[in-house]
């Protein structure tokens, strides 16, 4: 994590279109500015119909934040525009207010970079930072790392390159990624062929999915209190009240207008998700805007082609009383908590036990003792749970929770 970047002077345009919502987008976008490290010192907003072609918000209204800015007491290193910039406007725009100038999906693009450390997560977002850039930049203008907002990218150096370059780069990315990708299944086989239970954790971004992950793992996985915390995917194995362990795994967040770069890039990475057995969609329920939050996450998991079941956690409850705010209550599971506090964190176990229970039967066994050593053996590495072995004198009487998919292999066991 680099927490010593630079502070950055950021001028924010807003395109305020038929469709937005002012309050959330604002507010978005300045979270965002703030996590890639920037501070707002000018904002402009301008109410439109639609995008002007060239200009994106008219000569009248550029002419007036080219003087803002040059009348401003400190200097503007970045122009930030809400709305989605092509390669003519961005030349147009930067010619005109001599400044650098992105858009809202360089600067989530940019905070990726940032937060990315594994390999595979600086290889995706690099992916996508390429990607878009071939998209919507000039000739000549595909920074992999720079020293601003905008510019940072997973890169060792940095480097000027040109569409050509880029494009092989994009080719031997997505080539090691598949290599990265084939690994993931073949782990992903081998859990399945040990009939682990995987519970996703997924949800908007800043909903505490990190903090709710280390209060049911104890671990100590990074969370902090800003957008796109965390990138990438964190696995645990987490023990259930009846003893049965499960697989844990912390996703990427999501948010409104996640670029389409960037999901196709993650998508490795979030097939954690779309292969889970259950999904918790947590979702802040002290935030105004959490019913719209919980609507862009289910949408992007519909993107994703996701089947498996859904509990939502209404995460961070000690914050507010007003538990039903903006939430439309639709028939879907769902359990109020508090990460930080621990609060009813036993009820979403046990809803969490109520799904792998499906999955899962409780059988006693009776077992001649010549076969008892091998069927104990047999039993842990299909992650069934013994909670009760007694011996007499020809025989053991097993009771375990195992996997409805193994049961056929000791059925001629099962006592009736």
């Amino acid at each position: 994590m680099n927490d010593k970047v630079k502070i950055e002077n950021v001028a924010l345009v807003y395109v305020e279109l038929p469709s937005a919502n002012v309050e959330q987008d604002i507010y978005e976008l300045t979270e965002l500015i703030r996590t890639a490290q920037g501070t707002v010192k000018l904002q402009c907003d301008q109410k439109r119909n639609f995008v002007d072609p060239a200009t994106v918000v008219g000569k009248g209204k550029l002419e007036e934040l080219k003087k803002s800015i040059e009348t401003l007491d400190c200097e503007i290193d970045v122009v930030i525009f809400s709305c989605p910039l092509n390669a003519t406007q961005r030349t147009a725009l930067k010619k005109e207010l001599d400044c650098d100038v992105i858009d809202k999906i360089d600067l989530i693009l940019d905070i990726f970079a940032l937060r990315a450390t594994s390999a595979e997560g600086k290889k995706q977002v690099e992916l996508a930072q390429l990607s878009y850039n071939l998209a919507t930049k000039p000739e000549g203008k595909f920074s992999r790392q720079g020293a601003g907002i905008g510019t940072r990218g997973p890169g060792e150096t940095k480097l000027e390159t040109n569409k050509r370059a880029a494009r092989e780069r994009i080719y031997r990315l997505r080539q090691e990624l598949k290599e990265i990708e084939r690994r993931r299944k073949l782990t992903g086989k081998q859990r399945s062929e040990n009939g682990m239970f995987t519970v996703a954790l997924v949800g908007y971004t800043n909903a505490g999915k990190s903090t709710l992950f280390n209060r049911l793992t104890n671990a100590e996985t990074y969370a902090d209190d800003k957008l796109f915390a965390t990138l990438d995917t964190t696995v645990r194995r987490v023990k259930m009240p009846n003893g049965v362990e499960i697989l844990l795994c912390d996703t990427v967040g999501f948010i409104k207008d996640l670029p389409h770069a960037l999901l196709e890039a993650f998508k490795s990475t979030l097939e954690e998700a779309a292969n889970a057995d259950l999904l918790l969609n947590v979702c802040d329920v002290s935030d105004e805007n959490v019913q719209k939050h919980i609507e862009v996450t289910e949408q992007t998991l519909a993107e994703l082609n996701t089947v498996a079941p859904i509990i939502r956690v209404y995460n961070k409850c000690d914050k507010t009383e007003e538990f039903s705010r903006g939430i439309v209550w639709e028939n879907v599971p769902s359990v109020f908590v508090s990460s930080l506090t621990g609060q009813n964190i036993d009820i979403l176990l046990e809803q969490i036990q109520s799904y792998l229970m499906t999955k899962y039967s409780s059988v006693t066994l009776c077992v001649p003792l010549e076969n008892c050593a091998k069927l104990l053996s047999y039993l842990k590495k299909c992650n069934a749970q013994c909670q009760s072995v007694e011996y007499s004198d020809t025989a053991a009487e097993i009771k375990a929770i195992i996997s409805k998919k193994y049961v056929a292999n000791v059925v001629q066991y099962i006592k009736l």
